[in-house]
């Protein structure tokens, strides 16, 4: 199935009129979601909108939302953290006692390497490519989309751009 990038500025979300057709796999969707853009530490650039989806991508949509919220508020703050006291106690550790091997700074390292492998599962892995993305230039970037969908939306929403230029 050929797919297309689809870049929507967050001005025209107010008046975009989407088709009923899934923006996974362009099949007729019985409802629609509602749905954050990602990446959600952006509070001040938080956008939303409804997208037509079936019941599974929905469950799939909110899924995708729940593991945003636990990486950025959970994970990366934890590597963050962790990643800085190992740091710290390896410096500390190098400069008190240079001759004598450390296990708890690296462990703090095994650690931070463990966070940023699961930060990296979560968020290239577990959360769809369809799922909507707030991007530069306040635009809303969705990838993969069905191109007769894509198509669809452009036929409803005349001059609106809706596909990336590369």
């Amino acid at each position: 199935m050929d797919t297309a990038t689809v870049v929507v500025s967050r001005t025209d979300l107010s008046h975009l009129h989407l088709p009923p057709r899934s923006i996974f796999d362009g099949e007729y969707a019985g409802g629609t979601a509602e749905v954050s853009c990602l990446p959600l530490w952006r509070s001040a650039g938080r956008a939303s909108f409804a997208l037509p989806v079936t019941e599974s991508e929905a469950q799939i949509l909110h899924r995708s939302y729940a593991l945003e919220r636990f990486r950025s508020r959970l994970v990366v703050p934890a590597m963050i953290v962790v990643g800085v006291s190992a740091a710290g106690w390896i410096t500390y550790s190098l400069l008190t006692r240079p001759a004598r091997t450390d296990l708890v700074g690296a462990g703090a390292l095994l650690v931070v390497v463990l966070l940023l492998l699961v930060n990296l599962l979560i968020g290239e892995y577990l959360i769809p490519k369809q799922y909507p993305r707030l991007v530069r230039g306040d635009r809303i970037r969705i990838a993969s989309v069905p191109n007769e969908v894509v198509r669809e939306w452009e036929h409803l929403n005349p001059g609106v751009t809706l596909r990336e230029r590369l």
